[in-house]
């Protein structure tokens, strides 16, 4: 009984079949799965590389958007800040025109007075002389 040296065959014939096996294993399974992860963290790369992308464009877009708010609120401050000026100036024109037509007028009344004044004056004066002249007469005829 000799314990041989010799190699079965079978243990070769396992050998090769699970060489075999690994072989359809590696082909059949292993690589689909591999190139489907392959493909799977191209298709997350890309995604990941398009999000940036899209985000790089958001921020700008925004920055862009709060560029024209800011624009637009100086521009609005300006056309109010002038609407202001432009009211101030018109209300001082109007105060202006209403002090001039007052003094024209306080003038005018003034005048009319005056003239009411003279025209009362010259009444009173004619009166008083006419008074004089009545005493005058009355002194002279009773003292005659």
């Amino acid at each position: 009984m000799d314990i041989g040296v010799v190699p079965n065959v079978t243990l070769f014939i396992q050998a090769f079949l699970f060489l075999v096996f690994v072989l359809v294993v590696n082909f059949v399974l292993v690589k689909p799965y591999v190139r489907a992860m392959e493909e799977r963290q191209k298709i997350i790369d890309s995604n990941r590389e398009s999000a940036l992308k899209l985000r790089e464009e958001a921020q700008s877009l925004l920055a862009e958007a709060k560029e024209i708010l800011d624009k637009a609120r100086t521009e609005a401050n300006e056309i109010l800040e002038n609407a202001r000026k432009e009211a101030v100036k018109i209300k001082n024109e109007i105060l202006e025109s209403a002090e001039e037509e007052a003094g024209r007028e306080i003038k005018e009344k003034t005048e009319e007075i005056r003239k009411a004044l003279e025209e009362e004056k010259s009444k009173l004066e004619y009166s008083v002389q006419e008074i004089a002249k009545a005493l005058v007469k009355k002194i002279t005829g009773v003292a005659a």
